[in-house]
This record gives structure tokens, sequence and C-alpha cells, in this order.
């Protein structure tokens, strides 16, 4: 199975070449008066269009990899028993299969949800592949820790990868990831266009970004995948 983190570098090497084509066209337009491409005359527009696909790049990076960990987490635990599940999972999967589907049924629909959920805990083996859900609201680093607790899988960075996604004035008082995902946000729902998008960062500005939340998403590929590989997810064997 391909790990979290290839698939993060798998990722990172297609943001890069995309990074450098950009940097291709700023060069050109720095170096070549009236450069262009075929009969297309190349203007700050153009750049400015590709720097907000940066940003929505990126940002889907990161949501790619929160939904493949979710999926990596689901496959893990229907895999397991569910009586040998430990109490954070059993949690989450109740989180999706029960609760979230109690809310949207009248009394007879909670009820029929409440016996399948606890009849296939009781009386099924393997479940297979097993939907987990998403914390509320756009995926950034505060949404990461969040489903991080839940599942009460072990993370850890250097020092200095903390103060890298601490939040600053130069990003509006935002960790890097909430920045990334307000702009992605903005650029997706129309707030800002794609000229508009990203116009107020240089290409220096949008690399530095890049580095820190890809290197940040590398220790969270890691922290899931040892949980699954460490069974982390189950009751220690006694």
């Amino acid at each position: 199975m391909t790990t979290l983190r290839t698939a993060l570098d798998i990722r990172r090497e297609e943001f890069d070449a995309h990074f450098a084509l950009a940097r291709a066209l700023e060069d050109r337009m720095i170096l070549e008066e009236n450069s262009s491409l075929g009969s297309v005359s190349l203007s700050s527009r153009h750049i400015n269009t590709i720097k907000s696909g940066l940003l929505v790049h990126l940002y889907n990076i990161e949501e790619a990899l929160m939904s493949q960990a979710l999926h990596f987490l689901g496959i893990a635990l229907g895999s397991a028993d569910p009586r040998s599940w430990n109490e954070h999972s059993l949690r989450e999967w109740l989180r999706e299969s029960v609760v979230n589907r109690i809310a949207e049924s009248n009394e007879e629909g909670r009820l029929e949800t409440v016996f399948m959920g606890s009849n296939q805990l009781l009386t099924v083996t393997l479940l297979g592949p097993q939907k987990l859900k998403k914390p509320s609201g756009t995926w950034d680093d505060k949404v990461i820790a969040t489903f991080i607790k839940r599942m009460s899988v072990q993370f850890s960075m250097p020092e200095d990868m903390w103060r890298r996604i601490s939040a600053t004035p130069a990003r509006g008082d935002k960790t890097p990831l909430q920045f990334l995902a307000l702009r992605r946000n903005a650029i997706a729902h129309g707030r800002r266009s794609f000229e508009e998008g990203a116009s107020d960062l240089q290409l220096g500005d949008i690399r530095d970004l890049a580095d820190v939340v890809l290197d940040y998403m590398g220790y969270v590929a890691d922290s899931f995948q040892a949980h699954v590989d460490t069974s982390a997810h189950l009751v220690p064997a006694v």
C-alpha cells in the first residue's frame, strides 16, 4: 500500500512543477520586454492568475492528504474486529455511523440507526472499510489538531516546526494553514477573482508558504501512518 508520506511526496513534486512554470514565466517577463508566448503578450495578470492557482493547488494537496488519512484509518478499523477497537476509534465510528444519522431521523429512524449500529458491533466480525467524520470547517492546522485529538493520534514536531506554523502579523495574525484556507475559500467561492486572489503576494511568499504547509503535512502524514502501523487504533494486546 502506498504510504501517506509517499502520496504527499508525489503531490509535492506536482506542486513544484507548477511553481517552476510560474517562476519561469515571471523571469521571462522581467528579462524580456514585451515578452510573449505565441500570440499572447505576457503581463502581470497572467502571473497573478497562476499565483492564485498555486494557492488552490496547495490547499488541494492538504485536503487530499487528509481525505486519504481518514480513508486509511477507515480501512484499518474495518479490517479489525470492532471489539478490539479502542475507545477513541469506537467514538469516531459512532460519530459517523450512528450520531450523524440520528440527527437526520425521526424517532423510528433513530431507533433503527441505533439498532443497526449495535447489531453491527455485536454480530459482525469485520465491517470492511469504514467512513470517518471530518471535523467541521475548512482543513487547517486547528481542524487537523481537532481530529488528531479525537482519534488520540500521537503527534510531535520539532520546536522549529511549531515556530514555523505559528500565527504572524504578516499573515493577518493567522497561521500559515489558516491563511491558506481563507485565501483558497475566497478564490473558490468567488470573493476574490483568480487575478486578485494572490495579487498581493510575491512568488517568494507563496514558496515560503508552501514549504511550511508541506513540511507540516509531512509530520501529519507520518503520525497517521504510525497510528495504524503500530495498531494504536486498537486496544493494546494483553
